[in-house]
């Protein structure tokens, strides 16, 4: 069900914003195939930074570890139920399971400890759907403008609605957005408890929020597992199952004029049955994702954390997966709980459905996006809404 390629993307008339600089990321040591976990390599924490990033300030000292917990999947190694067979991925972990029902199909170091990079955004993202009205607006600071990371491109003194900021948070994982978001929950330090707070509520316990951006800070941590769990709850929300779903939103640029926010999930604007997900990648987290397809009403979604570009683009090693698990039967596990209810179907959003069209995105438009899909390479020259990437970034 892949999408032809459209001719070319957009005319350089489709945009009133300038476009940001975009610049090269730095690859990891080339990776043939994914790290050995049969021993449990992150039980405790991820592997040592290579960059500074996670350096603490003189006289203080790292968070202490979380708590290890038991693998009820019985191994750090693959564990797949029948007819999985596993593809050409180099991630540390993965997880690939069913989003209607929480079966895990198939896993890799599912409680392993990694960086989640832009993962993690999807916490912020639906405490902000719990306690912000979506047509309510936010006027953007010199601040949240000048964030480090990736960005959606706010400009101080702009009044954006919050659901705006929301799909700048999902759709081009800015961190000026993710900042702004953060001052109207109550500050910094006061969004970051309610992240983990949400992170414990949910039982992630491999799970330790130090930036609610993704950027690496000290004592950051996940695990497949977890951000599992985490896509599985915030995708039975309506309102964040449509925004990650949508190919792009139009943006405010200043002066009454808008440019176009396109969604930088390669699985999306390449397959017709796609249902979106997240990017993510820094220098220690390397690429990140999350990707969902449906399939004859079977709706099927894979993590990745920690993979390289060298098994190719890590949506492209994500499809593999979810499409090995449309082949599988049985399961290994479940993300639910006992006592959680399985048909848990009402609607977690904060507006009626009437308040939540304030943006008007346009969603689903096959055949439109804005996508060239040649030897495993999908460029998306969206113009005015194109992040910046140094050091410690978020990828596209």
């Amino acid at each position: 069900m892949k999408r032809s390629c459209a001719a070319l993307i957009l005319a350089l008339s489709a945009t009133t914003a300038t476009p940001l600089m975009a610049v090269a990321q730095t690859e990891p040591t080339v990776r043939s195939s994914a790290p050995d976990t049969k021993d449990c390599p992150n039980r405790i924490r991820p592997l040592k930074a290579v960059t500074t990033s996670e350096q603490v300030a003189s006289g203080s000292s790292s968070p202490t570890p979380l708590p290890t917990v038991d693998n009820e999947f019985g191994s750090c190694d693959v564990v797949k139920a029948k007819g999985f067979e596993v593809p050409d991925t180099n991630a540390s972990a993965w997880m690939v399971f069913n989003l209607d029902n929480g079966e895990v199909i198939a896993t890799k170091d599912p409680h392993g400890r990694y960086r989640p990079a832009s993962l993690i955004k999807v916490m912020l993202a639906m405490v902000a759907l719990d306690e912000l009205k979506l047509k309510d607006t936010y006027t953007a600071t010199s601040e949240d403008a000048s964030m480090e990371g990736s960005a959606v491109g706010l400009i101080a003194g702009e009044s954006y609605t919050n659901e705006q900021l929301i799909y700048g948070l999902l759709l081009s994982s800015g961190n000026d957005a993710a900042h702004a978001l953060a001052q109207e929950l109550g500050g910094d330090e006061a969004t970051l408890k309610k992240v983990n707070d949400l992170a414990q509520e949910w039982g992630m316990k491999d799970t330790y929020i130090a930036d609610y951006s993704g950027l690496d800070q000290a004592g950051m941590s996940t695990s497949a597992r977890d951000l599992s769990v985490a896509y599985y709850n915030a995708w039975q929300n309506k309102t964040f199952a449509k925004m990650i779903s949508t190919n792009y939103v139009e943006f405010p640029a200043g002066a009454g004029t808008t440019f176009e926010v396109w969604n930088d999930n390669g699985l999306l604007l390449n397959y017709e049955n796609a249902l979106g997900g997240k990017t993510g990648y820094t220098d220690d987290a390397h690429h990140t994702f999350v990707g969902a397809k449906e399939e004859d009403g079977t709706r099927i979604a894979a993590v990745l954390l920690d993979a390289t570009t060298d098994a190719g683009r890590a949506w492209e090693q994500a499809d593999a997966l979810i499409d090995a698990g449309f082949l599988a039967t049985g399961e290994v596990g479940t993300l639910v709980a006992e006592d959680e209810d399985d048909a848990d179907d009402e609607d977690q959003d904060g507006d009626d459905a009437a308040e939540q069209q304030a943006a008007e995105p346009t969603s689903k438009s096959y055949g439109k996006a804005p996508v060239f899909a040649g030897a495993g390479v999908v460029l998306l020259f969206i113009l005015g809404a194109i992040t910046w990437r140094l050091g410690r970034k978020e990828d596209a």
